[in-house]
């Protein structure tokens, strides 16, 4: 069976603790709660990449005097200012892996694949840090390298006007 009891008397009970008096908040104590907040919000992140397969540019590898390939990879950090413009920072990335292919007897890049992983700043002022991670196999061929990163247009970019603050300082 169930009770039910109706109170006729717009009378609170007595509660068991007394009212507690506002505490005098301090504006350096409300600013250092707000960096607190802001610290422990996880910045965003922008991902792109060429895809999960290796690619090689056309006519490339059918021209390859022989199947000997080298790989090699390369990890770039860009702190960046106002914007990030991706297919920019890709380029100069793999021109180091072109350049390292030429020293050890290579002249195109074949099996080409990279990720690039871009955080924003948690400010409207702040940088972006990009990581660029290129990796490809050097090789010969007698057709000529095209100087540009495979699958450009999957590149996400951030618009406006980029400054390169730093390169692999961090």
């Amino acid at each position: 069976m169930i009770s039910l009891s109706l109170r006729t008397s717009n009378t609170e009970p007595p509660s068991p603790t007394p009212p507690s008096t506002p505490r005098p908040t301090s504006v350096g104590k409300v600013a250092n709660f707000l960096v607190k907040i802001r610290r422990n919000v996880p910045a965003h992140c922008t991902e792109s990449s060429s895809g999960d397969a290796p690619q090689s540019h056309f006519g490339v590898e059918e021209g390859m005097e022989c199947q000997k390939r080298e790989p090699m990879e390369v990890t770039d950090t860009f702190i960046c200012l106002g914007a990030v413009n991706v297919k920019l920072l890709l380029r100069a990335s793999r021109g180091v892996l072109l350049e390292t292919a030429e020293h050890i007897g290579g002249n195109v890049l074949v099996d080409e694949r990279w990720t690039c992983t871009i955080r924003e700043p948690k400010n409207r002022n702040g940088t972006f840090k990009v990581q660029i991670r290129y990796s490809a196999s050097a090789a010969r061929s007698s057709h000529p390298d095209p100087h540009r990163p495979v699958s450009l247009d999957c590149a996400r970019s951030i618009p406006g006007l980029m400054t390169i603050v730093k390169r692999n300082d961090i």
